[in-house]
């Protein structure tokens, strides 16, 4: 730090005083004449201004020891700023003076600009806090005066903070805010938004600040950082200047998909860029994914671990599938089961024989359902998969064949077996099954109540009286959501229904899933109750 006394540079010293219109007229005690000429001044009065790196002293010190003291305050806080000394020795100081004047000294170095004025017990201030370290630092000292003085004036500006960035924390504890806004309004409404989300308790650590960029609704892209949040069970969002960054943790399968969304759909507010995001899937469990094969191609649908997966897992059913069609319906999620990708890749392997089937993977489960062309195929379709379960993976299959048609013989007086119920009465049985209760799952899960496993065993004991019957198993939901997540949701239940039929004994060739969504409602879904009819599963003869 350099010290200037006034007989250096008079000219620069009284450039700084111009710009402290309130305290111009308490300085006048401090004229002309030699810097260390002992006087009396009333009332007693120290002046510090700051102007960009330098601050300039004015007015009295009752010694030559408190002067020093005061520049070493200053160096304390801002070692490379110079100051211009203009103060006189003078007696008459207030009791209390010098812990004020290093008191002053310390508040002044912290203004950029700004000016601390003692005058007798009085202290006045003004000017803007160098950052928000400096800010806190005003703040905690004018929050602990020194003794006998008392703050008659302060006029401090919001301090400047480039970037100026909105820091939104979301973790076990709620939500934190912390940063800067442009107002103290602005504040408040952002307080008040991030409390209506209901995602846990608010946090306020905001501070007002200047610099933010011009022509920009920063409390637009605060909430739409904070909509994203409450999608999250832990995660941190950052808007500096007009780029947002986003990282977390999804809640479930549906937030990861809003998240990723949003973000991509262009749907940001008027002026924020997305400077990064990384959102991780949710972990599921139980962890799915099937390939179906069919007359209209092949599905790929369920989770896969990442994107270089999902990429994998297709280019194998093309190359695999060529020249069927393709549809892929694979979403990001954590939790698979090592050894997933090849798992994968191998269940495709054993559709490739059928005619049609499905793949399933279920945890570390590998089921394998289908029809081949033959028995023979049927038989070399259940060797090849009993012979190549994947590392680390169970294999269970259910493979039919076309019947054969016994040869003619001749009559005998053997006695014919009594007669299975008729069609109409099987079909008429499962019908009243589903009627008295139907297929109850978690709300927006593919996970059955039990009450609904139960159901679905008996229903599948009546299938087997009836064994020439083929079922369509359809999904249905209500018109809440995203249309695209309905489907799959509805599509995913029908499985599990389909996947628990199969096991029960029921086979698979004589089984259909299909989900439509909310395409298909029986009433209007203007109400809970309606809603609630209209998610379902239905179980028809086909």
């Amino acid at each position: 730090m350099v010290t200037i006394r006034r007989d250096d540079t008079m000219r620069r010293a009284y450039r700084l005083f111009l710009g402290l219109a309130v305290l111009a007229g308490l300085l006048a005690s401090a004229g002309p004449g030699p810097a260390r000429a002992q006087t009396s001044a009333e009332p007693y009065q120290l002046s510090l201004v700051r102007e960009g790196d330098l601050v300039a002293l004015g007015g009295s010190v009752p010694s030559e020891a408190v002067r020093e003291a005061v520049l070493a305050a200053i160096r304390a806080v801002s070692a490379d700023t110079s100051v211009i000394d203009m103060t006189a020795v003078a007696e008459g100081a207030p009791a209390g003076f010098v812990p004020a004047a290093t008191f002053a000294a310390g508040l002044a170095a912290r203004l950029r600009p700004g000016a601390v004025l003692l005058s007798g017990t009085d202290i006045m201030v003004e000017g803007r806090p160098e950052g928000l370290a400096g800010q806190a630092a005003v703040s905690a000292a004018l929050a602990a005066l020194p003794q006998g003085f008392r703050l008659q004036r302060q006029a401090l500006s919001p301090p400047l903070v480039r970037p100026f960035a909105l820091s939104l924390t979301r973790g076990g504890e709620g939500l934190v805010l912390s940063g800067v806004v442009a107002a103290a309004e602005e504040k408040v409404a952002l307080v008040a938004f991030a409390g209506s989300l209901g995602i846990g308790p608010v946090t306020d650590r905001l501070v007002v600040a200047a610099g933010a960029p011009d022509g920009f609704d920063r409390l637009a892209a605060a909430r739409f950082a904070l909509t994203q949040m409450a999608r999250l069970t832990t995660g941190t969002a950052s808007v500096a200047d007009r780029a947002l960054t986003l990282e977390g943790q999804a809640a479930d399968r549906s937030g990861f998909a809003a998240v990723n969304l949003a973000l991509r759909a262009g749907a940001l507010p008027a002026g924020l860029t997305l400077a990064g995001a990384t959102i991780a899937a949710p972990v599921i469990s139980p962890y799915g994914w099937f390939a179906e094969k069919g007359p209209e191609g092949v599905r790929l649908q369920g989770y896969v671990p990442s994107e270089a997966a999902r990429a994998e897992i297709r280019a194998a059913a093309e190359a695999l599938f060529a020249p069927l069609a393709l549809t892929e319906a694979q979403e990001l999620a954590a939790g698979a089961p090592q050894g997933f990708v090849p798992a994968a890749i191998a269940a495709m392997g054993q559709l490739v024989l059928l005619e049609r089937g499905r793949a399933t993977l279920y945890d570390s489960r590998l089921i394998v359902t289908g029809e081949a062309s033959s028995l023979t195929s049927a038989a070399a379709v259940r060797a090849a998969i009993e012979g190549s379960a994947p590392f680390g993976f169970t294999v269970a299959h259910m493979i039919a064949a076309p019947a054969i048609a016994a040869p003619a013989t001749a009559a005998t007086a053997v006695a014919a077996p009594a007669a299975p119920p008729s069609t109409a009465a099987c079909i008429g049985q499962i019908t009243q099954e589903m009627a008295a209760g139907g297929i109850v799952f978690q709300f927006g899960r593919d996970e059955m109540r039990p009450e609904s496993q139960a159901r679905l065993r008996r229903i599948a004991a009546l299938m087997a009286a009836c064994p020439t019957v083929r079922f369509s198993v359809e999904g249905h939901t209500d018109s809440d959501g995203i249309p695209a997540q309905n489907v799959d949701l509805s599509h995913r239940r029908a499985q599990a229904v389909v996947v628990l039929l199969v096991r029960q004994g029921v086979e698979a060739s004589r089984l259909l899933s299909e989900g439509h969504g909310a395409t298909r409602p029986l009433v209007a879904n203007d109400s809970p109750a309606n809603k609630a009819r209209n998610r379902r599963i239905e179980i028809i003869a086909r």
